[in-house]
């Protein structure tokens, strides 16, 4: 697999863990169009409402694609997510900017080549694979808590976590770290296109600091490569981008996020 082979499987693995993932919200409602991906979350919340453009060739007028992003939810009186490609949506990025569009982070996307390594089990942890409405109620508590400080509110991380049967699936995979006996990390990843990607890595409050994330990600990383993962990528925020290098991943683009208003004047 070249890089520009990579580039392309990571962005579509990225956007079908975004159209999988909205699919466990009720009343969620997913478009494509003209190489563009709406989606309208049965959650109003911009974080949960996105657009990504999947252009190959040449790049559609800035001005056009965020007006038919405004158009789409205007309509349903929402504010939504713009999730951009570094190294494919350069001219639509610096129009974002310009027009003073709120830019909530830049994550780095990195990928694991091989099998991750370096990551012991620190003392006292414990890896559970979720694989029952049980086990998911423990990873859904460490997401929700742990995403708080990414600006998830709670409810919001929990509704993801409400239907087992929506969310448990074979091609997810989806492990919590417990500590202690209580649920302190977790971690999953969704197969697609050939590759892995890896998603929803959170620490408690209480239990940061231990290496349990690394862990959890190591481990979630090697399985996804067990089960036929060619390599496995991942979107790093400012806590996981320090971590993710001494487990193997290397950076290969980033992808700005942006949250605007539907509003159109």
């Amino acid at each position: 697999m070249n890089e520009s082979e990579l580039l392309k499987l990571a962005d579509l693995n990225l956007i079908e863990f975004w159209r999988e993932s909205s699919k466990w919200i009720p009343n969620t409602e997913i478009l494509e169009t003209r190489e563009t991906v709406f989606i309208d979350s049965g959650i109003d919340f911009p974080g949960c409402s996105l657009v990504f453009n999947l252009s190959e060739g040449p790049a559609e007028q800035p001005e056009e694609f965020l007006a038919r992003a405004k158009a789409f939810f205007s309509g349903r009186k929402r504010g939504f997510s713009i999730i951009l490609r570094s190294h494919r949506d350069q001219e639509i990025i610096q129009y974002c900017k310009d027009q003073k569009i709120f830019l909530v982070g830049d994550p780095l996307g990195m990928v694991l080549d091989g099998r991750a390594k370096g990551a012991e089990a620190p003392g006292g942890a414990e890896l559970r694979w979720v694989n029952n409405a049980g086990g998911l109620k423990d990873f859904r508590a460490v997401a929700a808590e742990s995403f708080m400080d990414l600006l998830f509110p709670l409810e919001v991380s929990e509704a993801y976590f409400t239907h087992a049967e929506r969310v448990l699936s074979p091609f997810s995979i989806l492990a919590t770290v417990y500590f202690d006996g209580e649920p302190a990390s977790c971690a999953m990843a969704m197969l697609s296109h050939g590759i892995g990607g890896v998603y929803w890595v959170g620490t408690t409050k209480k239990a940061r600091g231990k290496g349990l994330a690394k862990y959890c990600v190591q481990e979630v990383s090697n399985k996804a490569i067990d089960m036929g993962a060619q390599k496995v990528v991942l979107q790093a925020s400012i806590f996981g981008s320090p971590v993710y290098p001494k487990i193997g991943y290397r950076e290969f683009s980033t992808y700005p996020h942006f949250i605007c208003s539907s509003k159109t004047n």
